[in-house]
């Protein structure tokens, strides 16, 4: 055991230990296999979480922006925020804590004057998640002309000129409220609509007649009803709701446009993006499950308390997420897992070829020289954590996200080359000494 141990731990560091693996089995090459995955995996968690800290330290504008929200010393726009299970709640001034849009600098000037430092947008918006979004449907041609037109028009086209536009929809920033006279107009649709929707339609209706259902609930029912039938499916648009959800606004209207260095706050996470001194880029999610419950910043607090308590707030909310992160990583781990092997199978097959090219025949087969690479995986997967995890303080996200494979293959392609050099030197040795041996 003690002998194993040795050559699967030092075999990276000693020729001789390395090339006594040759004679073990191959379970040492599958375990080393899944010891590399496991440090590549802590190579993108770890450079992902560890840096955070010291980059939000290191982004000025956006804690200056973070302050002006939540630490000013004007109290008639501080915005007060408390946490309860898990959900944000927020006030301005002397307010109640209610649901609402407190905060957006992306269409008020006056609180772009007020919270936005440097560039940076805020958004505050504590409406429920299932908030429901007005919309504008429209249809746009697909002959390169951008011909837009609105969705009833579309419907007054023939088959095939319909063929000629792709549904859209846009959303109007306005959370859509559900109106009795609404209801009714969607109930008449579903009404002339008829067959399995109508059912549906009045299988609803005997529910709310029965209590199975609150007024509420039917409302919504009715409007998904109705959405569902008269549009087309938005998949596109929404992936866990079959109709527009106000929270998507911001989405589609700023975040997959491209827009930088901004924070938005909704009541159950928030989403941010934004830049380092340094120019490093870095976005992130954060949720509230790590935060006591209670007012952010406690009654009383001086400004720098005040400035402390919401620097720890986005700290905890981007800490709390790193299950999920732990969890995406590793799912993407497992998808890369075949190209780690082929990487392992790819230096094996350089380093015996070049050994044979070379007339080294000390290594006999390419299994043997498997049993020889496989050897350096697991301390190849090690230095690619340990260098992503430091780099990560340094560089992009993106470029993070990259780096733990690709450190892995050179580290391991390097170690493996070494070996052939010195083993093909070796072997030229023994065999000049052998000859010399013959002469004599």
């Amino acid at each position: 055991m003690k002998k194993w141990l040795k050559c699967f731990g030092l075999g990276f560091f000693s020729h001789k230990l390395a090339k006594e693996n040759a004679r073990g089995g191959y379970t040492n090459v599958f375990l080393g296999f899944v010891l590399a995955l496991a440090f590549i995996w802590s190579g993108f968690i770890g450079g992902y979480m560890l840096p955070f800290d010291a980059h939000y330290g290191n982004a000025t504008d956006l804690r200056s922006t973070v302050h002006s929200v939540f630490a000013t010393s004007d109290e008639a726009k501080r915005i007060d925020a408390l946490i309860e299970d898990g959900v944000f709640m927020a006030r301005c001034g002397e307010g109640e804590y209610a649901e609402g849009l407190l905060v957006n600098t992306l269409d008020r000037a006056e609180d772009k004057q007020s919270y936005s430092q440097s560039g940076y947008d805020v958004v505050i918006d504590t409406r429920p998640a299932g908030s429901l979004a007005e919309i504008e449907a429209y249809c746009i041609s697909n002959d390169g002309e951008g011909t837009e037109i609105s969705y009833e028009d579309y419907l007054t086209l023939s088959d095939v000129a319909r063929l000629n536009f792709e549904f859209r929809i846009r959303y109007t920033g306005k959370e859509l409220v559900l109106t009795d006279a609404d209801i009714e107009q969607y109930e008449s649709h579903l009404e002339v609509k008829g067959g399995e929707t109508l059912e549906r339609a009045e299988a609803l209706a005997s529910e709310l007649e029965a209590g199975k259902l609150t007024k509420s609930d039917y409302d919504r029912a009715v409007y998904e009803l109705y959405f569902t039938s008269y549009y087309p499916p938005i998949t596109a648009y929404e992936s866990t709701s079959k109709v527009p959800l106000l929270r998507n606004y911001y989405y589609h209207e700023y975040i997959s446009k491209g827009i930088n260095n901004y924070l938005f706050i909704f009541d159950d996470y928030m989403t941010c993006s934004f830049e380092t001194e340094g120019g490093t880029g870095l976005s992130f999610y954060g949720f509230y499950s790590e935060l006591e419950d209670g007012a952010l910043v406690k009654a009383g607090a001086d400004v720098s308390e005040a400035k402390a308590a919401a620097d720890g707030f986005i700290k905890s909310a981007f800490r709390a997420n790193w299950f999920l992160n732990a969890y995406a990583y590793l799912m993407n781990v497992i998808t890369l897992a075949p190209f780690i092997a082929l990487m392992v199978l790819v230096a094996t097959l350089l380093t015996y070829s070049v050994m044979k090219l070379k007339g080294v025949e000390s290594v006999t087969s390419l299994g043997e020289m498997l049993k020889i690479v496989g050897s350096f995986v697991w301390f190849s997967g090690l230095i690619s954590a340990v260098i992503s995890v430091v780099c990560a303080f340094f560089v992009d996200r993106s470029l993070v996200n990259a780096m733990p494979p690709v450190i892995f293959f050179i580290a391991l392609l390097v170690r493996a080359v070494i070996f052939a050099i010195k083993e093909n030197k070796l072997y030229l040795d023994k065999i000049k000494q052998q000859s010399l041996e013959t002469e004599v």
